[in-house]
């Protein structure tokens, strides 16, 4: 048996981005599972203090960072910022106050017709192929 990864294309994740009917959050996180070699958890898991929009980075005392961002991850990002200068980057709820869930972000890609590391490994292969 082989296991194939679901990929999704670029003209499926431009749809799928300006879709106002989707929580920026959420499009928000697929951009940057797209874009970048950041795993889903690791996503999840950034603070706002982490994101400097002016620069166009994601900075974290880990491997792997500094991520720089593209124009359409920062144009998606700052407005999940809303002028918060602490806690999690990626906020769910009526009140915007607890950390999105890994839960959450499976539910909403998979409702969309996707997994949710389908984001990543699009990205992946994308880039491969601009190469």
């Amino acid at each position: 048996m082989t296991i194939v990864a679901e990929t999704i294309t670029p003209e499926r994740l431009d749809a799928l981005l300006t879709d106002q009917s989707i929580p920026l959050v959420h499009r928000a996180l697929w951009q940057l599972l797209w874009e970048s070699e950041i795993r889903i958890l690791d996503l999840l898991s950034l603070s706002v203090a982490e994101v400097d929009p002016d620069s166009r980075r994601i900075v974290r005392p880990a491997p792997g960072f500094p991520v720089e961002l593209s124009e359409r991850a920062t144009e998606l990002l700052t407005p999940l910022l809303d002028g918060r200068t602490e806690g999690p980057l990626f906020v769910a709820g009526q009140q915007r106050t607890r950390a999105l869930s890994w839960e959450e972000a499976v539910r909403t890609a998979k409702g969309h017709g996707h997994a949710i590391h389908a984001f990543r490994t699009g990205g992946k292969q994308h880039r491969r192929r601009a190469a």
